[in-house]
């Protein structure tokens, strides 16, 4: 009798110790929280929209003159499919217009793709790895390592800093620097920032270069700046 009393005492107080066990597991992982890498700085969702006005100035040194043009650029992440790799992708449906009083006119189709360590996006059928994770300053990439270009090394110069874009604040903003070569005969600088739960809100493609000190620079100074956000 003892034996079995002693039996079933065991048997009792291991369900209630496995009870206990699986009921902690079970509140520790309700408790965790995922650790925030970055990801929500690609603004990669479907329906968001971002729109930039855009400044582009291009530098002939033929005739010596610069031809300047504003307009506006509306990226909508309109479409999710399944690409060649067998992920998840995006299409980013482009649009122009010359300001204000005129329509949005499709001007090109783009696509993009978040994965757990980098954010790309093919431009003109160029793929670019645009940022990767997790994010922290001074990391380095090869920003081209998807793309048949010379290797690039891009950079996060500043991470999480508020900054005023557009006229529109924003509480966290990283920059990254893709390139920055500035003497008195070259004057190239590209450089993005990203938004938090926005995306791109800053672009800057500076390729200007000269013959000498004397003669005019030829190239382009193109810089997109966030005017309005959504979706």
């Amino acid at each position: 009798m003892f034996f079995r009393n002693f039996k079933f005492l065991k048997t009792t107080i291991f369900i209630l110790l496995s009870v206990v066990f699986l009921f902690s597991c079970k509140k520790d992982s309700d408790d965790y929280v995922a650790p925030d890498i970055g990801h929500n700085y690609a603004g990669l969702t479907l329906g968001k929209y971002v729109v930039y006005d855009v400044d582009s100035f291009y530098y002939d040194d033929f005739t010596g003159t610069i031809d300047t043009s504003i307009f506006k650029i509306k990226e909508i992440v309109a479409e999710a499919y399944t690409d060649l790799e067998g992920e998840e992708a995006f299409k980013i449906h482009r649009y122009i217009k010359e300001n204000d009083t005129t329509a949005w006119v499709l001007k090109d189709v783009w696509n993009a793709k978040l994965t757990q360590t980098n954010f790309q996006k093919a431009e003109e059928n160029v793929r670019f790895v645009k940022l990767i994770f997790p994010v922290r300053e001074g990391n380095i990439w090869n920003g081209n390592v998807m793309n048949n270009l010379s290797e690039q090394d891009y950079t996060y110069e500043t991470v999480d800093e508020s900054d005023v874009i557009g006229g529109i604040a924003l509480n966290s903003v990283l920059t990254v620097n893709q390139l920055e070569n500035l003497n008195l005969i070259e004057q190239q600088l590209f450089k993005e920032k990203y938004a938090k739960n926005i995306g791109m809100v800053y672009r800057k493609n500076m390729d200007l270069v000269r013959d000498n000190l004397n003669a005019p620079y030829r190239g382009i100074d193109v810089t997109y700046t966030l005017s309005s956000f959504g979706g």
